[in-house]
């Protein structure tokens, strides 16, 4: 059974349009299929928005959204081994087969397969027809998740409960008192303070709480409440704010600007006031500045505006020049609001049985006033004898976590459809996992989903003053843009502030999961099987043995990620057979020689990540360096893997992660290293005799750290290969480490004994300025070179 919607074919479509553009360029028959493919997709994008917005109400909608992803998801796969063939030519340097004219027969395989594509896209757009949808303008969401056009029905009023409030006084005092102290006068009139957290976590009614104290109503002679939500519209907002501090106001938003502008600049009169801006979505720094000019130039000074906002980008448009991040309520507080609920007049009477189940239920909550509100009236609502199920969330009513399920969907639907399909896609780590952000960016390339906003996302890194990669800009954008919107909470940094990793909140992992319903799975105990329909899987995690088999007829996963424990390795076709996978981790099967599964693999095309982490590989496996589209090699604890093969340069097109650890274990690398022109992430490289420092020439990719070891094994470069400071070009770079290493025993291997190898190698070596970070162990030389004297040019 499919969830309630069938999200993501927009995105889907978007995707293939991408893929379709970049291969219009093939000839013949493959060239007409494309173009074929192209021209109806285009027809069906344009009533896409229609779809999306009618899917909720219409069971024959949904279902046709759900055929058309699936019949993007096969194209993709068809044109995605189009290009797989283009990059295997490529690096033997030889012409394709179907770009040979005398060679047809390849060209018409593909042809056949995307005849067949477009056969059933024929049906798709005739069922189109029938649904009678219509081209309607989407809303203009951006990558960030701005949304001009997004309706939304919430209101909020200024009214609250107080005494149904738990858990807010500090966050009142403090809110409070940037309110009444007027220090900030001296700066500016106007202040701004913002209320920024997760959708439920309570923002509103915070400032709610704030705005109705008795303290902050003797301090401002105006007060005005404005749910602003999505509609940021300067005309409405002037209008609504008349209305409440005039009530005899006859202005409307139909009013010009100027004629609104006036009467405001009239009402306000130099008095000390305070606006509540709640809900608000918007990012548009102009729309605010446009909003602000009748209160700045009218303000008495100490007055204030709160803005209560899901988004750190919002609170940072408007310059507050304060703002509380609010996070979740204690268990306790949690707990308390379950009990108001629970125990109310025609609930169940209160019993230390009850109490203890209840506490144990409020651990649930995860510090979401929401949740406990909406758990408390479910407790109310049933029997004593059910609390215990509701503890093992096996009797949750879909109703009553339906409002919850609302108000956070409020904010996905906000995001453009790339972000939601960088969402939905978490749904694949199991709850509570602590997510590494580089991992996360390296999934969703691998998967695909930088690939359709990276032109637009690239614009906007062109801004920064770090050269950015693609995983840089599409990938980190995307991320810092649902992070900023609480779609991520718990964050831990590193020390240059940026996030390292970060967890899902229950509620959003939730809502994840019933977005990609059956087409993600976190499959861990095998009951979980006998319940879900896996035909249409695609991307499945936490595997067992006892559950590997129950993959027998799916035949399209995409992503294998993560097992339950250490396992034994199952047949090779029991996981090779998946032949669109992009992702494969095989990091579970401890102590597994997969060199000889060649036959098995050499079918995976579309592979983006391998995780051969922790198995007993003695050699890389010949069959890695035929996976052309591989961006991400990982290599930890492979405790027998003490060398790299040359060939590794056939990866060169693609490759952007090389993952390795433990360096004293490395006999030699390859100087086919230098030919990845694409790597970022290079640990460490070990030096040995042969390789010279020339193996960095190209790497120019190259971010985050670096370690060169045995730097006396590698010797200056002859004037005629020598390339000047190969290091210079690596702007990324933020920390290097040069080892010299001190087993100098042989000193015949290590030309220059008294030295001067290592001055001239170091002098070669000198890196780029914006380095953060630079030791040198273990060197030799009596002097060091000049570009040394300038080393406080670097920041540390």
């Amino acid at each position: 059974m499919m969830g309630e919607y069938a999200f993501g074919a927009g995105e889907m479509v978007n995707r293939l349009l991408s893929i379709c553009f970049e291969e219009i360029g093939l000839v013949g028959g493959v060239k007409d299929e494309v173009k074929k493919l192209e021209t109806v997709l285009r027809v069906i994008q344009a009533v896409l928005h229609d779809a999306e917005r009618k899917q909720g109400e219409r069971e024959v909608v949904r279902q046709w959204l759900h055929q058309l992803k699936q019949v993007a998801y096969d194209a993709e796969d068809v044109l995605d081994e189009v290009d797989y063939k283009k990059l295997k030519y490529s690096v033997d340097n030889m012409t394709p087969r179907w770009l040979n004219p005398k060679r047809g027969i390849a060209r018409l395989k593909i042809a056949h397969k995307i005849k067949a594509i477009n056969k059933r896209l024929a049906d798709i757009y005739e069922n189109m027809k029938l649904l009678q949808l219509v081209q309607l303008e989407p809303p203009n969401n951006d990558q960030s998740g701005n949304s001009s056009g997004f309706g939304d029905n919430r209101e909020t009023a200024s009214d609250v409960n107080e005494s149904a409030v738990i858990g807010r006084d500090k966050d009142k005092e403090k809110i409070i008192k940037m309110l009444i102290n007027d220090d900030d006068a001296a700066a500016a009139a106007l202040s701004v303070i913002a209320i920024v957290g997760l959708g439920g976590i309570g923002k509103t009614t915070l400032a709610q709480l704030v705005y109705n104290d008795g303290a902050v109503k003797k301090h401002f002679e105006l007060k005005a409440w404005v749910c602003v939500s999505t509609k940021f519209k300067v005309e409405n907002l002037f209008s609504q704010i008349l209305q409440l501090i005039n009530e005899n106001s006859t202005k409307t938003e139909s009013s010009s600007k100027e004629v609104l502008q006036k009467e405001l600049r009239s009402q306000l009169g130099g008095k000390k006031f305070l606006l509540v801006l709640d809900d608000d979505w918007n990012e548009d720094e102009t729309k605010w500045e446009d909003f602000l000019l009748p209160f700045m130039t009218n303000a008495a000074m100490g007055s204030k505006i709160i803005v209560t906002t899901r988004d750190r980008k919002v609170a940072s448009v408007k310059g507050a020049h304060h703002a509380l991040y609010l996070e979740g309520l204690s268990g306790e507080d949690c707990w308390g609001l379950i009990e108001n609920q629970a125990f109310k007049r025609g609930g169940p009477l209160k019993t230390s049985r009850l109490v203890e189940i209840g506490r144990e239920i409020s651990k649930k909550c995860h510090g979401v006033p929401l949740a406990a509100k909406v758990l408390g009236g479910l407790l109310c609502s049933i029997k004593e004898g059910e609390w215990w199920g509701v503890l093992k969330d096996e009797i949750m009513s879909l109703d009553q976590r339906d409002l919850i399920k609302n108000v956070l969907k409020l904010s996905y639907d906000n995001l453009s459809p790339a972000l939601q399909a960088c969402f939905s896609y978490c749904a694949i780590f199991p709850k509570d996992y602590l997510i590494s952000t580089e991992l996360l960016i390296q999934l969703w390339m691998a998967q695909g989903l930088l690939e359709a906003p990276r032109q637009q996302l690239l614009l906007k890194a062109c801004n920064s003053q770090r050269k950015l990669t693609l995983e840089d800009a599409a990938g980190t954008i995307c991320f810092d843009a649902l992070y900023s919107k609480s779609f991520f909470q718990e964050a831990k940094m590193n020390k240059y502030g940026e996030v390292t990793h970060c967890k899902i909140h229950h509620h959003l992992h939730d809502l994840a999961q019933s977005i990609m319903d059956s087409e993600c799975q976190v499959m861990g105990e095998s009951s979980i099987m006998r319940r879900t329909d896996l035909s249409e899987c695609r991307h499945v995690s936490m595997i067992s043995l006892s559950t590997i088999e129950a993959l027998d007829e799916v035949k399209k996963l995409r992503t294998i990620f993560g097992w339950e424990s250490t396992c034994k390795a199952p047949r090779a076709d029991a996981l090779f057979k998946f032949k669109s996978l992009r992702v494969l981790d095989l990091s579970g099967f401890r102590g597994y020689d997969f060199s000889s599964t060649i036959n098995s693999f050499k079918y995976l095309k579309h592979l983006r990540y391998l995780d051969l982490s922790y198995t007993s590989i003695t050699s890389l496996p010949t069959w890695v360096t035929g996976l052309y589209h591989l961006q991400t090699l990982k290599l930890i604890e492979c405790h027998n893997l003490t060398e790299l093969p040359e060939d590794l340069m056939k990866l060169k097109q693609q490759l952007r992660h090389l993952f390795i650890d433990d360096y004293k274990r490395w006999k030699k690398m390859p100087q086919a290293i230098g030919e990845l022109h694409q790597l970022q992430t290079l640990p460490f490289f070990v030096g040995h005799e042969g390789v010279g420092i020339s193996v960095f020439k190209n790497l120019n990719e190259l971010r985050g750290a670096l370690d060169i070891h045995r730097l006396r094994l590698m010797k200056e470069e002859s004037l005629a290969k020598r390339v000047i400071k190969p290091l210079r070009e690596k702007s990324n770079l933020r920390e290097l480490r040069l080892h010299w290493d001190d087993d100098r025993e042989s000193s015949s291997s290590s030309a220059g004994g008294d030295g001067s190898n290592d001055f001239n190698v170091l002098e070669e070596l000198q890196p780029q300025t914006n380095l953060q970070w630079l030791s040198v162990e273990d060197y030799c030389g009596v002097e060091f070179p000049a570009w040394m004297s300038a080393v406080q040019t670097f920041p540390t």
